[in-house]
């Protein structure tokens, strides 16, 4: 049985802590949040040790995975198709039919890693990016538990499941210009944007014109920020 060193938000890790203790009693599961704590926590890591990245836009160190005896794994909305940051914001504004969720082996390289597990459920036609993320969450709930207890009990790496990534892995840069609308923007392309990118003042539609940034004010009433398939706030 190995130990777990869970790497998520710290108002996530006591649910996941929880996961891990259900699927294994007597598993030692052990919890940090940033990036000081995970180098501490591995700078001299038990031969057991398996890091578990829940979630997190904490960016795990090539040197951290060399520290390790095995793989460590990262478990995160967004299905193979929809690689990097804000994967429900493309999958929506691209047309995917199918959202999912992901557990796949940590690499230097954003979304890479041999993909151990996946779970999926098809895209709700009238769904906004807060109502994938909340399906996300669903899948990521269920996808954990099902894994947790290999996560803890196998001693050797997770058997890939034949999945591959495929597509772009988006960036920052890449949702700051979904964000940004051409100045002649349709009504359809309009729509298509506002629903994949949603409403909040940390991500507005914006236009700039007469050397002025003009945004769109969030309706009332409009749904909370979301975080790992979570909303909060």
């Amino acid at each position: 049985m190995r130990e777990i060193l869970i790497l998520a938000d710290a108002d996530e890790l006591p649910g996941v802590t929880a996961l891990f203790k259900a699927a294994a009693p007597g598993a030692v599961i052990r919890g940090v949040s940033d990036a000081d704590a995970l180098d501490l926590a591995t700078t001299e890591p038990p031969d057991d040790l398996r890091l578990v990245a829940f979630c997190t836009a904490v960016i795990v160190p090539g040197a951290v995975l060399k520290r390790l005896s095995g793989p460590a794994y990262n478990l995160h909305p967004g299905p193979p198709q929809a690689r990097g940051i804000y994967p429900a914001v493309f999958a929506l504004y691209h047309g995917l039919a199918r959202y999912g969720a992901t557990l796949h082996e940590l690499t230097e390289e954003l979304d890479a890693g041999p993909i151990v597990a996946t779970d999926y459920a098809d895209i709700p036609k009238e769904a906004d990016r807060l109502g994938l993320e909340t399906l996300a969450r669903n899948l990521l709930t269920r996808l954990l538990n099902r894994m947790a207890g290999p996560l803890v009990l196998n001693d050797g790496p997770l058997p890939p499941n034949g999945e591959t990534w495929s597509g772009p892995a988006w960036t920052r840069r890449d949702f700051d210009a979904l964000c940004h609308l051409p100045v002649d923007v349709t009504e359809a392309e309009f729509r298509r944007r506002l629903r994949a990118v949603g409403e909040g003042p940390d991500h507005a539609l914006h236009f700039q014109r007469f050397g002025r940034r003009f945004s769109l004010d969030a309706q009332s009433g409009a749904g909370p920020v979301v975080k790992g398939g979570r909303p909060v706030g």
